[in-house]
C-alpha cells in the first residue's frame, strides 16, 4: 500500500490541515513527490515526545518567513511587531494541537496518550531515515515538513 494511503499518513494529514485552517486560517497542500521543495539552511523548529501507549517523536519544521507570516495573522500584528517569543509560542501550540489531534485520529476512541512538552529551536532539520515518516507539505507555496519518528510510530504505520 502506498504511503500515502496508510491511516497513519492520513489522520497525520488530517491533523495538520484542521489545525491550520481552525488556527490560521490557511489552507495546507501535499507537496508532489517529483516536485518536492526543500527547507534548506537553519529554520525553526518544534518538538514533541510521544511517551505512551506508545514512544515517538513528532517533529516540525516551518520556514522563518512562514512562520512570521503565520505569526503575525494569528496575533494580528503587523510582521515587525512579532517577537520571537510569540513565534516559539505559536509553533509550539500548532505542534501541540496537530499532535492532539493526531493521535485521537489514530487511537481507539477509549486510548489515552500521554505527551512531552514542545522542545523548539533553530538549525538544520534532520534528514528523515529508515524510522521516520514524512509529510512533506506547503503552505501558500512555502514548504513545511513534518516527521514521526519511533518504532512504536511506524509499527501504527504498518497496522
Amino acid at each position: 500500500m502506498p504511503y500515502r494511503e496508510t491511516h497513519l499518513y492520513q489522520a497525520m494529514f488530517n491533523a495538520v490541515s484542521q489545525t491550520f485552517e481552525n488556527m490560521a486560517f490557511v489552507e495546507v497542500i501535499e507537496q508532489p513527490e517529483n516536485n518536492r521543495k526543500k527547507i534548506n539552511g537553519p529554520v525553526p523548529w518544534v518538538s514533541m515526545l510521544i511517551h505512551d501507549p506508545f514512544q515517538g517523536e513528532i517533529r516540525l519544521a516551518i520556514t522563518t518567513s512562514l512562520l512570521r507570516e503565520l505569526t503575525a495573522n494569528m496575533f494580528g500584528l503587523e510582521a515587525d511587531e512579532i517577537t520571537q517569543s510569540q513565534q516559539e509560542d505559536i509553533i509550539a501550540e500548532i505542534l501541540n494541537t496537530l499532535t492532539g489531534l493526531f493521535m485521537t485520529a489514530l487511537l481507539p476512541d477509549d486510548q489515552t496518550y500521554q505527551l512531552g512538552l514542545p522542545e523548539h529551536g533553530t538549525g538544520d532539520f534532520p534528514p528523515v531515515d529508515e524510522d521516520s515518516i514524512a509529510w512533506n507539505l506547503e503552505i501558500d507555496g512555502q514548504p513545511l515538513v513534518i516527521i514521526g519518528s519511533g518504532a512504536g510510530l511506524l509499527k501504527a504505520n504498518q497496522a
